[in-house]
């Protein structure tokens, strides 16, 4: 089952994109004014932002390198959601957009072209390999447990935020806007399902790409906290939940990772 050419150099190009939104992002988290899209505020949303861009990356850069199909396809359901889901809050709230610079324009003109294009390239990989068969390498039980515990409060949250953003912010440990909060959330919804679909691939070889991205999300949201603990705002509560949670994902993702590298040496040997 080899991995399209075109869905290959899709995942190259989206990994350069998700880089570059990432250095403008996090490192450039209180720039947003002058080298985004749209001005972001406070900064640790921003860095937030940035640390998922890279995150995604990792994962998107994995996919371009692999040669089958059920090695990349791993990548393309977080990938999708996200990509949706930051679509339709982009035009919701255009009017919010920087479209008097290249920065706005180029972030509509690329949501609205990678939707599509992302589907028609699916559907004709997945035409031309048919059904993919079953992984030999599963992952411990309680591991698939923790992932899709997860992925549910992710989704859970995410969906509260995307759908109700005034209220979802309440909760969150920072201030957000309606359109950060739905920024926020489409990240949150497109890792839930990550989380959930390597629960459901049940393979250590298919899920390398997925742990070094969902390794990374964790600590670099933990790094954003870090630089940035100025702009929390929420209890005392909210913010140890918020960092203890992040901990879990860096963890989860390293533990996945650790068990990927073994299991392919032992394969090896």
């Amino acid at each position: 089952m080899p991995l399209d050419r075109g869905l290959r150099q899709f995942f190259a190009i989206a990994a350069i994109l998700a880089l570059i939104a990432g250095v403008l992002l996090f490192i450039g988290a209180t720039e947003t004014d002058r080298f985004f899209s749209w001005t972001i505020e406070p900064p640790l949303t921003a860095a937030f932002l940035g640390a998922a861009y890279w995150a995604a990356f990792l994962l998107l850069g994995w996919a371009a390198r692999q040669r089958e199909w059920p090695m990349a396809r791993t990548a393309v359901p977080p990938v999708f959601v996200i990509a949706l889901l930051l679509l339709i809050a982009t035009l919701v709230h255009l009017d919010l957009f920087d479209l008097d610079s290249v920065f706005g324009w180029f972030w509509l003109i690329v949501y609205l072209a990678v939707v599509p294009l992302l589907a028609v390239l699916v559907a004709r990989q997945v035409r031309a390999s048919g059904r993919v068969p079953q992984g030999t390498r599963p992952l411990r039980r309680w591991l698939r447990g923790a992932l899709l515990a997860q992925a549910i409060v992710m989704l859970g949250v995410g969906i509260t935020l995307f759908v109700a953003p005034i209220d979802g912010a309440t909760l969150w440990p920072w201030a957000l806007t309606p359109l950060t909060a739905r920024a926020v959330g489409s990240f949150l919804c497109g890792f839930a399902v990550a989380a959930a679909f390597a629960a459901r691939e049940n393979d250590l070889d298919r899920l390398r790409g997925p742990a070094y991205s969902y390794a990374a999300l964790g600590a670099l949201e933990l790094l954003a906290v870090a630089l940035h603990s100025g702009d929390l705002s929420g209890t005392t509560l909210e913010c140890s939940v918020y960092v203890g949670f992040c901990a879990t994902v860096a963890a989860m993702g390293l533990y996945g990772l650790l068990g990927s590298v073994s299991s392919a040496r032992s394969a090896a040997d």
